[in-house]
């Protein structure tokens, strides 16, 4: 049965005064930023994260990495603010992929649960039905 995953959210407030923000040492034009999550993500949300993430057709001049409980965008100097805007999107667009993952896991695991209760159900009258025979 499949496992029901957790949302994970960039932890909010960000204080700008502690975000980790380092020179990608790959690029020399590059920065690494790093912002913290709410939760540890499920290998669940990582998997529906990284297809979120290479749909996306805003993936040119940057790459995220999730990393424990945070996340880290690698980007240029220009438009930090919109890809950071971009960035939350992605996160929301994941957490709306995990509501639907997990419509369809409970979906699974109620149809697998009224299957074992039909099939007990049966079992009870073909039992019932051998016993009249062997009494009858």
């Amino acid at each position: 049965m499949a496992e029901l995953a957790e949302k994970v959210n960039i932890k909010h407030p960000v204080d700008p005064t502690h975000v980790d923000i380092k020179k990608d040492p790959f690029h020399p034009t590059a920065y690494i930023i790093t912002l913290p999550l709410d939760s540890d993500p499920s290998y669940v949300w990582h998997t529906l994260f990284e297809q979120e993430l290479w749909s996306s057709l805003d993936f040119w001049d940057r790459k995220v990495l999730v990393v424990g409980r945070a996340i880290k965008l690698v980007t240029t100097r220009d438009r930090v603010e919109e890809k950071l805007h971009w960035l939350e999107g992605l996160v929301t667009a994941t957490n709306k992929r995990v509501e639907d993952y997990n419509k369809k896991a409970r979906a699974e695991r109620d149809a697998s649960r009224s299957k074992f209760m039909d099939e007990e159900e049966i079992r009870k009258d073909v039992s019932t039905w051998i016993l009249g025979r062997v009494r009858g």
